[in-house]
């Protein structure tokens, strides 16, 4: 593989075949209305739909993060 390639991801989320913009850590996930193909990983691939998914999801516990709770 040359330097300049890139190894295409594919998104985490079952039933999904997109590829992955975005990772994010799989404990953060399990929390979401997401379901992962492989639970046991170190991160967790988004496509740009199921990252926008997480974000809605996560909003909450995010905002009280930033606060200090």
């Amino acid at each position: 593989m040359a330097a300049t390639e890139e190894k295409k991801r594919i998104c985490d989320v079952a039933g999904c075949d997109k590829e992955a913009e975005r990772s994010v850590s799989p404990k953060k996930v399990v929390g979401t209305s997401l379901s992962m193909k492989n639970k046991d990983s170190k991160s967790a691939h988004l496509c740009k739909d199921h990252y926008k998914t997480f974000k809605k999801d996560t909003k909450k516990d995010r905002k009280l993060d930033s606060l200090g709770y």
